[in-house]
């Protein structure tokens, strides 16, 4: 009996070697067709992988964008009952913010001083507030109405949206005051009788509203997606942000004004051909495109260029009150220096050689057009 026990129990060994060999060799069988179909069933899988990663990170996207509106709008709110209960309650001071300064006595005129701050800050978070407020109750649900879904094509169409009424409304009260003035197309008047120092309460308003609006479109552009151009954004940010504040500081918001309008009026027809593109209105968007065209090239690179040269060249002859023409003894508001000037026309030029690269950007566009394309918006991202 022990004889043959140990002599069964080999075979028996044997033949679990077998059984598991030859279930290696089935799972290994298993393996190696499933290898060769991976090179036609996982692709599908892989491409549907990758759709369903990229519409749960728009989703991601959509629900960040709407939290940081919602977060303005209701950061807007908590200011406006706070600064509402400070000023009824507290101190009588803090109207500054809603109500313009340095009004003269017995007159509906203003002069310019260091408290306009507030009423700047209060422009800001207001148009932080409105265009948060028109992105999630107005400009989000039109592009649901256009059938725009991406949400690359949704930021672009409610940012341009924005830019649209926003410029309208600025162009047109803008151009409303310029041809009420006594500088409509004079630009001798420009600089004469310099420092004006003497504004309507509606021309204080438009100059401390737009200079509150380029402060708003620096913050908004860390917000919004960045475009190809985001650094010569930021530097066009920057210089227009101090030249507007420089300005209104030293009673040059007669030439500020006259830049701004010649700025303005662009990107109204910029703004309106954007809008065509991301809601599909493909040939109508290639026509605002030429209207485009046309006007930065008359305003932005004809008139400016005019408007820039007569500063550079007659400016200075007209204005009078140079700083080095006052005695030490002397009174007076303002005076200005040559370097103050210069620095003026130094940061006027860099504007210029920023719009002369757009300029060849939108060329690119013109050719792209000519040759049977569509009007692209060369700014945007590479993903648009």
């Amino acid at each position: 009996m022990h004889g043959n026990s140990s002599s069964v129990e080999p075979l028996s060994s044997d033949y679990d070697e077998m059984r598991q060999r030859s279930a290696l060799e089935k799972q290994q069988t298993i393996v190696d067709k499933d290898e060769k179909n991976s090179k036609f069933i996982p692709k599908g899988n892989k491409r549907e992988q990758r759709q369903e990663q990229k519409r749960l990170y728009e989703i991601h996207q959509i629900q960040n964008s709407e939290l940081v509106d919602k977060a303005i709008i209701i950061s807007s709110l908590i200011f406006y009952l706070i600064l509402f209960i400070a000023s009824r309650f507290v101190s009588l001071k803090f109207k500054k913010f809603y109500k313009l300064s340095y009004k003269y006595e017995d007159s509906d005129y203003y002069d310019i001083g260091f408290d306009d701050l507030y009423f700047g800050i209060f422009w800001i978070i207001n148009l932080l507030f409105l265009r948060s407020f028109l992105i999630l109750f107005c400009f989000n649900p039109c592009a649901k109405l256009l059938g725009i879904k991406k949400f690359k094509a949704t930021q672009r169409f409610i940012e341009q949206a924005w830019s649209m009424v926003y410029y309208s409304f600025s162009w047109g009260f803008g151009f409303y005051l310029y041809y009420n003035s006594d500088y409509y197309l004079d630009c001798y008047n420009i600089y004469a009788n310099w420092p004006h120092d003497v504004l309507s309460a509606p021309m204080k308003f438009y100059y401390l509203l737009q200079s509150a609006s380029w402060f708003q479109q620096f913050i908004v552009l860390h917000i919004e997606s960045r475009r190809k151009d985001h650094y010569q954004m930021l530097a066009h940010h920057i210089i227009t942000c101090i030249l507007t504040t420089a300005s209104y500081s030293l009673y040059f918001t007669k030439i500020g004004h006259v830049i701004l309008l010649l700025m303005d009026i662009v990107d109204v027809f910029l703004s309106t051909a954007k809008i065509l593109k991301y809601a599909g209105f493909q040939t109508v968007c290639d026509l605002m495109f030429l209207f485009f065209m046309v006007s930065w090239i008359i305003f932005r690179h004809g008139v400016y260029n005019y408007v820039l040269w007569f500063t550079a060249t007659r400016a200075r002859d007209i204005m009078g009150n140079k700083c080095s023409t006052f005695l030490p003894s002397e009174t007076y508001k303002a005076c200005y220096t040559d370097l103050q000037v210069d620095i003026f026309m130094l940061l006027l030029v860099a504007l210029q050689v920023i719009m002369c690269i757009w300029m060849y950007m939108i060329f690119r566009v013109a050719f792209h057009v000519i040759s049977g394309g569509s009007a692209d918006d060369v700014r945007s991202d590479t993903d648009d």
